[in-house]
């Protein structure tokens, strides 16, 4: 699969549990009912969208990106059901997914609290890391991580992501206005 094949219809990969699909604007309560608990959104630098609109316009926004190649955003489904469970994002540092390996890509993951320490978040960050293997191939994919979020940089670590400092003041809390510290860990791919 070339990078027009991968843009050309949105890639949805399957796990033994999961489906992580393409979201689409019936999939907005589902975004919005998540992002409104305050367990979600504690270690994020935004508070995520505030109404089931606001949502929609999301993931409009997402998939535009995905069209113009800098981002891949997925929808988190149980295989059985429909209702989007989390997201994860991957893209690049800089430019387009046609300029890997040169630069790294990020990865950005929410999952709904009813779902937690269910093992979901790991499958799906497995799929998504063989995906890059095959499909991608970008050498690097980092995480940014706030320092209280012992869950996530747990899901990481088991994964294998090498924790490799704190950027200090890196990110500014769209609603606070605060600066927040992040730690970066990344995965390195022959």
């Amino acid at each position: 699969m070339g990078f027009d094949d991968l843009f050309s219809s949105f890639p949805f990969l399957h796990t033994k549990r999961l489906t992580l699909r393409q979201m689409v604007t019936q999939d907005a309560a589902d975004l919005h009912a998540f992002y409104s608990d305050m367990k979600v959104t504690r270690h994020l630098d935004w508070l995520g969208p505030d109404s089931i609109e606001a949502s929609k316009m999301l993931i409009d926004s997402w998939n535009e990106a995905y069209a113009e190649r800098k981002l891949i955003p997925w929808g988190i489904t149980l295989q059985d059901s429909s209702p989007i469970l989390g997201t994860v994002m991957l893209m690049p540092t800089r430019g387009t997914f046609e300029e890997a390996p040169r630069y790294p890509l990020t990865l950005g993951y929410d999952l709904n609290p009813a779902y937690w320490n269910q093992g979901i978040m790991s499958e799906a960050l497995q799929a998504v890391m063989h995906f890059n293997n095959k499909h991608i191939h970008a050498r690097r994919i980092q995480a940014e991580v706030h320092p209280e979020n012992a869950a996530s940089l747990n899901v990481l670590k088991k994964l294998g992501f090498q924790q490799e400092g704190v950027l200090r003041q890196y990110l500014m809390h769209e609603a606070t206005k605060n600066f927040l510290d992040v730690i970066v860990l990344a995965m390195l791919f022959s």
